[in-house]
């Protein structure tokens, strides 16, 4: 399975590259393809158009003698496709959880900078009830408490079936420590945080120290995370955790300054061995609480 919207993204650069080699503006395209004005924009920002919306803009800036043709429409068509958080199953996790479950879907490689959190694909199903609640109660999130948490657990077969991504996650030490759930629930996960990291193969885990070198001394802003795919004609994605939204960065320049940006955080990091060292005394300190 790949990420139907990282392939509409893929579709995207490429009719645009393909439209400004030729000289058209998406007004001309659009006319020449017999398009509303709107189609092209949309193609181009990776919205889900008809396929036969995209094979009319082929037809004008490629032909199907050419043989990218063949390649962009089976582009066109992986991006169609849709993955189990289309199911009715799932109808409650929500659309910003479904869009993250797309990106995920198919990655080669998932690397997640948290600073405050444990991201959603290592939560236990306690700790993810407890966020999501925590959310309705305080922020008046208007979500389907049953269905973000069922969405949550299904996203996390991404790393853990086999053949699952590899996962790359770099904790600040608040993540582990601060208690944004009860203690029992935190111990818990403290524990299962422990067992992925220290079974799974697939699977990192490294804690940034308050007192780590950070090389130049760029500190990030925010939570962010990067997303790379088998097909390496794909995008790598990066996409940054804002309160409201996620905001997706499909340029190539910035998202590997973001990919930069977390290969200096992993290296003043701890290492995983020293990481489960640390976590495991946070789960101790909270059971000599009980």
């Amino acid at each position: 399975m790949v990420s139907p919207l990282a392939r509409r993204l893929r579709l995207g650069v490429a009719i645009r590259e393909l439209r400004e080699a030729a000289g058209h503006t998406s007004a001309q395209l659009a006319r020449e393809a017999g398009l509303d004005r709107t189609a092209v924009s949309k193609v181009e920002n990776g919205e889900r158009r008809p396929l036969d919306t995209v094979l009319k803009l082929l037809d004008v800036l490629v032909g199907e003698s050419d043989p990218r043709y063949l390649t962009l429409q089976r582009v066109a068509r992986d991006g169609l496709a849709r993955g189990w958080w289309t199911q009715p199953d799932f109808a409650g996790m929500g659309e910003r959880q479904a869009r993250t479950a797309d990106i995920e879907s198919g990655a080669r490689t998932i690397r997640e900078y948290q600073n405050a959190m444990l991201p959603g694909l290592l939560q236990t199903e306690a700790y993810a009830r407890h966020r999501g609640q925590v959310a309705l109660d305080f922020d008046h999130a208007n979500l389907d408490l049953n269905g973000t948490v069922a969405g949550r657990m299904r996203r996390q077969h991404q790393v853990s079936d086999p053949g699952g991504s590899e996962y790359d996650v770099v904790l600040e030490p608040q993540a582990i420590e601060r208690l944004p759930v009860p203690p029992a629930v935190m111990r818990e996960q403290l524990h299962h945080l422990l067992t992925l990291a220290t079974t799974r193969e697939n699977i990192s885990v490294r804690v940034l120290p308050v007192d780590a070198r950070l090389g130049r001394g760029y500190v990030p802003r925010c939570t962010f995370s990067l997303y790379a795919y088998p097909d390496p004609e794909d995008l790598t994605l990066a996409v940054v955790d804002t309160v409201t939204a996620d905001l997706l960065v499909t340029e190539a320049r910035e998202a590997q300054r973001y990919a930069q940006l977390f290969d200096q955080l992993r290296d003043a990091a701890l290492s995983p061995e020293d990481s489960a060292d640390l976590i495991q005394k946070a789960a101790d300190a909270l059971a000599a609480e009980a």
